[in-house]
């Protein structure tokens, strides 16, 4: 399963293309059964859809991009200080643990949010200026004070809420320079 994480997350966003069970069974060297259960699991946290052909990518828009941008940043500023998820900032933000048995499950719900926006992060790059910088500063956020944090991690999200469409689009290889 980790091994079609990843291939989910550097293919960039599918927009509905057909993923055949057979096929990347047959690409990974494994059976298919495993292949199966790999991707229902994954339909089930968001990160594909299932059709009545099987598997696909899922369709998205900048306003459903955008809605994904926001819900991120309402369960990182949810997360409490003593948890920071944003020490292995990376779009996908694996490796987020909580602090307290009931931050598990807002854990979670932000690993898989971040997972959904993984294909994105070349077209955050190609479109927003300086984004492994805020990246960094972001990372180093759990030391500053909650407002200077909650206003870092609003502006974070803010930029790529504006800028859904054009991130939509550089992700789909539609653009050629940067534009913000």
């Amino acid at each position: 399963m980790a091994a079609l994480r990843a291939r989910l997350a550097q293919a960039g966003p599918l927009q509905g293309a057909a993923l055949p069970i057979n096929g990347l069974a047959a690409e990974l060297g494994v059976s298919p059964t495993p292949v199966r259960e790999a991707l229902a699991r994954l339909a089930g946290e968001g990160l594909i859809v299932r059709t009545a052909a099987g598997y696909a990518g899922v369709v998205h828009d900048p306003a459903s991009l955008s809605g994904l941008y926001s819900l991120a940043r309402v369960l990182t500023l949810a997360h409490p200080a003593s948890g920071w998820p944003f020490g292995e900032m990376a779009s996908t933000g694996q490796q987020l643990t909580g602090t307290h048995i009931g931050d598990q499950a807002l854990v979670e719900a932000l690993r898989r949010v971040r997972a959904q926006l993984a294909p994105f992060a070349s077209g955050e790059e190609h479109v927003l200026a300086g984004v492994e910088a805020e990246r960094a500063r972001l990372a180093m956020a759990a030391l500053d004070p909650p407002r200077l944090r909650a206003s870092l991690v609003r502006r974070f999200y803010a930029r790529r809420v504006a800028a859904s469409g054009p991130i939509l689009a550089a992700s789909l290889g539609l653009l050629g320079e940067r534009r913000i």
